[in-house]
């Protein structure tokens, strides 16, 4: 992913890197490990607070976070499940509609 091998991964080398089939086989493991770190009620699903600790340890800003957030919790009952945030950022990563990722990026 680190294609100037200067030690550190930006996002423009891993949008470059990134496609379904890596998405499918790498990341959707190291983003659901993450998620389910952040899920500290083991429950499934993160609140807002979980949400944006998780973003923002992902390098994301607060107010991304939020407005990501806003984005995925469609039914507005506050949570967001771990097989919706994995598949909008599938989504996003192969080019197909993601709110989150219109928020974020």
């Amino acid at each position: 992913m680190d294609s100037n091998g200067d030690g550190v991964m930006t996002y423009d080398e891993y949008a470059a890197w990134v496609d379904a089939e890596k998405f499918d086989t790498v990341c959707q493991y190291a983003l659901g490990a993450l998620f389910d770190l952040a899920d500290a009620d083991r429950d499934g699903a993160l609140d807002r607070t979980q949400f944006t600790l998780l973003r923002q340890a992902l390098g994301n800003r607060a107010d991304n976070a939020d407005a990501a957030f806003d984005a995925l919790d469609d039914d507005r009952d506050g949570r967001v499940g771990r097989a919706q945030y994995l598949a909008t950022i599938r989504a996003y990563v192969t080019g197909e509609g993601s709110p989150m990722g219109d928020a974020l990026y």
